[in-house]
């Protein structure tokens, strides 16, 4: 798991709009978050409702893909001046 900074007034609407942008190219279960389905694995990210933070999860079948996926989330979440990316090399994220 890992948990990055974004501010409280953001997180929902930065979890949205990122949910949207996934939803053009990849299969998105939106229950508790955006949780986006690649085949080889999946990346998960959800508003924490205690703290101004996002929370990330990543699953893949291989430690090269894993790294690919979380690589594509702090992409799409860069756009966003709200989080924190820099805060995503800390965490295991899964595998």
């Amino acid at each position: 798991e890992i948990r990055i900074t974004c501010r409280d007034e953001e997180k929902f609407t930065v979890v949205r709009k990122l949910t949207e942008e996934f939803k053009k190219d990849y299969r998105v279960i939106d229950v508790d978050g955006a949780r986006v389905e690649f085949g080889d694995g999946w990346g998960l990210v959800r508003v924490s409702n205690t703290q101004p933070v996002l929370v990330l999860r990543f699953e893949a079948k291989t430690e090269k893909r894993l790294q690919e996926i979380r690589d594509l989330f702090r992409k799409k979440l860069s756009a966003f001046p709200a989080v924190k990316v820099e805060e995503m090399e800390g965490g295991s994220g899964g595998h």
